[in-house]
């Protein structure tokens, strides 16, 4: 099958879609399909790929490039891996005569970055749906218009999103991100005593949605108990006003000397840290998935999340694990002093990597995604007859 990804997230940005997009690029590959990539950089991290250029933002050149495109390649399907709301009503009057899908990631107003009143979650995200309604109106037409032939998500959170903007549930497929093992980890949990260091990890962009504020406010009550507590973020800035607030939090509560932001670290320091921690921390209020949390999960024994995106699928049944209600920063506390006291089997990390090798294997990601394909063109054949 020849195959078109396209993608409006730039190529230079670290983890989340542009990971997937590469995973899922070199998975085709693997198994013979003919894939072409249209997006602002060639894919990294694989074999040669015939890359179409695209401007980003899109601009007016976005259908002249798509039509070039595939006239080039004559894709089978055509692969919309992210594109923002104006692209989409853009491409899919032309994308008509083709079968293709396209992969929600999140829509607004969820996941987006607004530089208002960090301090107060209410009034945050009450400002920030007055910001992107109108964004959040246009994709709400867009699933009620019937535009998008098939959408593509990764949570049950974000099926139930678009299923309420009007997607219909046929036109829906749930397909979980995937899971690495990694090797040479056979970690068991550390009983954290108080008169010792505890080491926390967050790995994700740096910006409202993510919670760090409710972490911060949690280390602050767990300093009584642990007063060697350490605490490393690793992310892009993503938000600089969100960034600026969390650095007024630490000199606020006194956190200074516990707490390390690192902007843009390197895979190998992101590693590491994750090797010499004792628990990860995704305290996020909003994830369409979160592949930080299951990629921790690989390394770190001990996972404190919070219950969005597929935290608790990834959750379900592994002893190291607690999922709390989003923006309950003493319930992370709480969280954090249960896992840091009970006794862990040995084994965790063994029996975490057998049970989300199982459920999230890649393979079944390209699986669903094959399946999907076949079925899609197989339609798309049945109506031209």
């Amino acid at each position: 099958m020849r195959i078109l990804v396209m993608s409006d997230v730039t190529g230079f940005m670290r983890g989340g879609v542009p990971i997937e997009t590469a995973r899922l690029i070199r998975g085709l590959r693997a198994r013979d399909h003919e894939v072409a990539f249209m997006g602002d950089t060639p894919i990294g991290d694989t074999e040669p790929v015939h890359h179409f250029p695209l401007s980003l933002p899109t601009d007016r050149t976005l259908s002249l490039r798509l039509r070039e495109a595939v006239k080039a390649f004559k894709p089978d399907l055509v692969h919309v891996i992210a594109m923002n709301s104006r692209a989409i009503a853009v491409i899919a009057p032309l994308l008509r005569s083709l079968p293709w899908a396209f992969t929600c990631h999140s829509v607004s107003p969820y996941e987006r970055k607004a530089p208002y009143l960090h301090w107060n979650d209410t009034a945050h995200y009450a400002v920030r749906s007055l910001r992107f309604a109108a964004n959040t109106f246009a994709w709400k037409w867009l699933f009620r218009s019937g535009l998008i032939a098939h959408a593509v998500v990764h949570s049950q959170f974000v099926e139930d999103t678009i299923r309420r903007y009007g997607q219909p549930v046929n036109r829906i497929s749930l397909i979980p991100l995937g899971y690495e093992a990694v090797a040479n980890v056979n970690g068991s949990p550390r009983v954290a005593k108080s008169d010792g260091p505890l080491r926390l990890l967050t790995i994700g962009g740096i910006a409202h949605t993510k919670g760090y504020h409710d972490a911060l406010t949690a280390l602050a009550a767990l300093h009584r108990v642990f007063p060697q507590i350490e605490y490393e973020i690793i992310g892009e800035i993503r938000d600089p006003s969100y960034a600026r607030f969390l650095e007024a939090m630490l000199d606020k509560l006194k956190l200074r000397g516990s707490v390390r932001i690192f902007v843009n670290a390197s895979d190998a320091e992101k590693n590491e840290a994750l090797r010499r921690s004792d628990i990860y921390l995704q305290p996020s209020h909003e994830e369409g998935f979160c592949l930080a949390y299951i990629e921790a999960a690989a390394i770190v024994p001990l996972l404190v999340g919070t219950d969005t995106g597929a935290i608790r699928l990834i959750s379900t049944n592994d002893a190291g694990a607690r999922v709390v209600p989003v923006g309950q920063p003493a319930r992370l506390a709480d969280a954090i002093c249960e896992l840091s006291a009970i006794s862990l089997p040995a084994d965790l990390l063994l029996q975490r990597r057998a049970r989300l090798a199982s459920n999230f294997a890649w393979s079944k990601y390209l699986d669903a995604h094959e399946s999907l394909y076949v079925r899609l063109c197989q339609q798309a054949s049945s109506r031209s007859r």
